[in-house]
């Protein structure tokens, strides 16, 4: 008799959850509205219109357009002559690559593919002042380093 009420309770005890857990919806589904979230203040017709628009989303045209920027370097790019810049040296990016802060304020990633000058890069203090030459690579969308003056 006693197992017969312990497995009847056991029953009744986990429907309840599972049917309370079934009825409730996550806050994160579709489904779910604001009214079952709680906010210190009330929501007026204006909150909820504001919540409502729509968010803008990239075409596949404009994402095209978005991944076409960061171009690789072709073999004439490579033969061109090399230019010359100057930046505050931010440290390695990774073990063959450097983070330049350009004159301009844009920040830039380039190659080191030379030991001389990854030596140099490695003796420098992150922030310092650098002049270099840098030149395409083909394939690759980063420049690399040449030289530093």
């Amino acid at each position: 008799m006693r197992k017969r009420f312990l497995l009847i309770s056991t029953i009744i005890v986990l429907s309840a959850f599972t049917f309370a857990a079934c009825g409730k919806k996550s806050p994160s589904s579709p489904e779910s509205t604001n009214s079952e979230t709680t906010t210190a203040e009330p929501t007026t017709e204006k909150d909820t219109t504001e919540e409502e628009k729509p968010v803008a989303t990239a075409t596949s045209e404009e994402s095209t357009k978005e991944q076409t920027k960061t171009t690789t370097a072709t073999k004439k790019d490579e033969q061109a002559k090399p230019k010359s810049a100057t930046g505050t040296y931010n440290g390695f990016a990774d073990t063959s690559s450097v983070e330049i802060e350009m004159s301009d304020g844009s920040y830039q990633t380039f190659m080191v593919n030379d030991e001389d000058l990854v030596n140099k890069l490695n003796d420098m203090d992150e922030g310092t002042k650098i002049t270099f030459t840098y030149g395409a690579v083909e394939g690759q969308a980063n420049m690399e380093i040449l030289s530093i003056e």
